[in-house]
């Protein structure tokens, strides 16, 4: 039997800046977007860290500057924008740990 330990990660958004243009009527949705965005980035953070990746050796990360997403929730789903922004969250943050 094999038994693996895999250490917890804890993410905390402290600041979180955004620019949204034209969503005049879907501004009820942003909220519900970046939190299942934030759900998404910590479940795909897992998975690469469960499948062998390495997880960070830093306690934390001052700051992290993710390239601007473009969304138009007029025509996708919240799932659908939360999965870009946690998209591009993730590639961020990946570049940041590169050695």
């Amino acid at each position: 039997m094999r038994c693996e330990t895999l250490a917890m990660v804890e993410i905390n958004i402290q600041n979180l800046h955004l620019q949204m243009d034209n969503i005049a009527g879907h501004e009820h949705r942003i909220q519900p977007i970046v939190a299942r965005a934030a759900a998404l980035l910590t479940e795909r953070l897992y998975e690469r860290w469960a499948n062998g990746r390495r997880a960070p050796d830093s306690d934390s990360i001052e700051s992290l500057n993710a390239p601007p997403v473009s969304l138009n929730l007029g025509s996708m789903s919240n799932e659908q924008a939360a999965y870009q922004i946690a998209t591009a969250w993730l590639e961020a943050l990946a570049l940041r740990l590169q050695p």
